[in-house]
């Protein structure tokens, strides 16, 4: 099954480079998008669709923490398939990817992926301020 998934993976890269011109790789920046697209995915997609997109997109998005966190793909009698981050964390990204599709709020795939650092205590990455941000005054 762990072959299906990172297959599934592929075809999301595959799709995106072929059908819009957009180079994805394991990465934040991939998970943005797809956040994105979600959305878009949201209204637009029919239930078989979005049942569908739930695995395919979901193992997308579990290859990028895999690759940008570490960790390593196990099936939990309860959850489904996930990825084992550490000893003490568990993300399930196909989870994650159904919520997203079925509900605007809180429940973003971007969020869930950035969340991983926290909790991972990792140091922030150094992220160029915003145009709105430079020369803003505190309150």
């Amino acid at each position: 099954m762990e072959d299906k998934i990172k297959a599934n993976a592929e075809l999301v890269r595959e799709l995106a480079r072929e059908e819009l011109g957009i180079e994805l790789e394991y990465d934040e920046a991939g998970v943005r998008w797809l956040a994105g697209y979600i959305d878009r995915q949201r209204d637009a997609a029919d239930e078989p669709t979005k049942h569908m997109l739930q695995s395919v997109l979901g193992s997308y998005l579990g290859e990028c923490i895999c690759r940008t966190y570490g960790g390593r793909w196990f099936d939990d009698e309860e959850f489904g398939w996930g990825v084992q981050i550490t000893d003490k964390l568990n993300a399930f990204p196909m989870n994650k990817v159904k919520k997203h599709l079925h509900n605007a709020d809180g429940e973003s795939v971007w969020g869930f992926f950035t969340m991983i650092r926290s909790l991972l205590k990792m140091p922030p990455r150094q992220v160029p301020p915003s145009p709105t941000q430079e020369g803003a005054e505190r309150p």
